[in-house]
């Protein structure tokens, strides 16, 4: 049975023993320790839903795979005798614009258990800062209503999930976590051009 996380804090109450409403059941576990263990457990299910255009952060994936994978496309166009166009695109601030509600709606369609859905939801929920200057004034609190947090080992499968259903384009896509470029070939330069721009249009307007 996963906790029920009001606020992450360095520790989490795990239940050990029945029954459940005995507060003696529980036993403290880092939330470090409980994030890898749900991480875990989703990990196959996520990643046979993930498409192969998706390489970051998966077992046995890296950005060679892509990088190789992408010389080669263009080796095949060349051969083909083909026009190829490649753009890179940065998606800035990737983990800290993630909409939480959107990224509910796609953790439902992903992962079949609702508690561990609703446990990764906890741990979004409810998170503050406070900014310190050199100095040592501080801002006020402020919630954080969007994003994933850094150094969590469930971001990067989160935002996986979050951006793992791109619309269709004609250009083939090479995706390593927030990193994307984009690949067509076509017989003339002008068709090319107008394809790539029109694709990369539907991912901007899309992400």
């Amino acid at each position: 049975m996963l906790p029920e996380i009001k606020a992450p804090k360095d520790l989490a109450p795990c239940l050990c023993h029945s029954p459940a409403e005995d507060p003696k059941s529980y036993r403290p576990i880092p939330f470090k320790i409980l994030e890898r263990m749900v991480h875990s457990r989703i990990e196959p299910v996520v990643d046979s839903q993930l498409p192969r255009e998706q390489a970051g952060f998966r077992r046995g994936r890296s950005t060679a795979d892509q990088v190789t994978l992408l010389c080669q496309d263009i080796e095949h166009s060349f051969q083909d005798n083909e026009k190829a166009g490649v753009v890179y695109l940065d998606l800035t601030a990737a983990y800290d614009t993630v909409w939480h509600r959107g990224l509910h709606l796609k953790l439902l369609r992903t992962i079949p258990d609702r508690h561990m859905v609703k446990f990764i939801m906890e741990t979004l929920s409810n998170r503050s800062f406070i900014l310190q200057t050199s100095s040592g004034q501080c801002s006020r609190l402020r919630r954080l209503k969007n994003g994933v947090p850094q150094g969590s080992v469930l971001s990067p499968m989160l935002f996986n999930v979050y951006i793992h259903n791109l619309p269709d384009t004609a250009s083939r896509k090479y995706g390593y976590a927030d990193d994307l470029a984009i690949m067509l070939s076509q017989p003339m330069w002008k068709a090319m051009e107008e394809g790539l721009n029109e694709d990369m249009g539907t991912l901007v307007a899309y992400l």
